[in-house]
């Protein structure tokens, strides 16, 4: 889990969501702990963006800044039809390692990673999905459960409680979790807890388990990329996305 040693992510009250449980249990590349109501999970027809239909997303970056694997993914979903925002949170900083992403976070706070993320989302029509890597769940979580007209919401190897950010989910708020099952800081800290937790409370919530032990495996200019992972990812991202209207 990403932290906030020296201060907690001010709580906002969100609307209520009814639990509803059922569904398959799988794990990693294995298969996914789902809840989700939308069909079988069977890809349909790519939309384009002549169809008009695409999803709008905002991306937010994890805790190594804008990198340029955060803009391949962004580009990735582009591909598949989609308006994607990548705004930069650190002002054109990067970080070569966790633990200096990390000093920065602490140095800057929680709290203006989170306003700058409030502040970002003011620029945009409220119909978006939010989606974030790590960091970037913070921002991208808290919007998706506060910020009305939310049409969805992808956390990337993070999650944090549902109650960091208001009572429950959003019951029309569709969201999808990815992680590995190893990875010291999304299943060693509380993310994949929460996560379970999420998708048991939660109408229309996926959560996906990944075997390996990388954090950030999806970022593709990184030396914790996992190409077969990062590629699943993608593309359950990208179908989770086409149901987005």
């Amino acid at each position: 889990m990403v932290r906030w040693p020296h201060e907690r992510p001010p709580s906002v009250p969100g609307p209520r969501a009814r639990a509803d449980v059922g569904g398959p249990r799988d794990d990693g590349g294995r298969a996914p702990w789902r809840r989700a109501p939308r069909g079988d999970g069977a890809a349909g027809p790519r939309r384009t963006p002549e169809e008009g239909t695409m999803a709008e997303v905002v991306l937010f970056h994890h805790v190594q800044g804008l990198t340029e694997g955060v803009r391949t993914i962004a580009e990735t979903l582009r591909g598949a039809g989609n308006v994607v925002h990548t705004p930069d949170l650190f002002e054109g900083r990067t970080f070569a390692t966790l633990d200096e992403g990390m000093a920065h976070v602490q140095e800057l706070g929680f709290g203006t990673v989170l306003e700058r993320g409030r502040a970002v989302a003011d620029g945009y029509d409220p119909a978006v999905v939010y989606a974030g890597i790590s960091l970037g769940v913070l921002p991208a979580q808290m919007l998706a459960q506060t910020r009305a007209g939310a049409k969805g919401a992808v956390l990337w190897e993070a999650c944090v409680p549902v109650s960091e950010f208001g009572e429950a989910w959003p019951e029309a708020v569709p969201v999808q979790v990815h992680g590995m099952d190893g990875d010291p800081s999304f299943a060693g800290e509380g993310d994949l807890d929460a996560a379970r937790e999420l998708v048991d409370s939660t109408p229309d919530a996926e959560l996906f388990v990944y075997p390996g032990d990388r954090h950030l495996f999806t970022d593709p200019s990184l030396p914790s990329y996992e190409p077969g992972a990062a590629a699943l990812v993608t593309e359950r991202v990208i179908r989770f996305l086409d149901g987005i209207r």
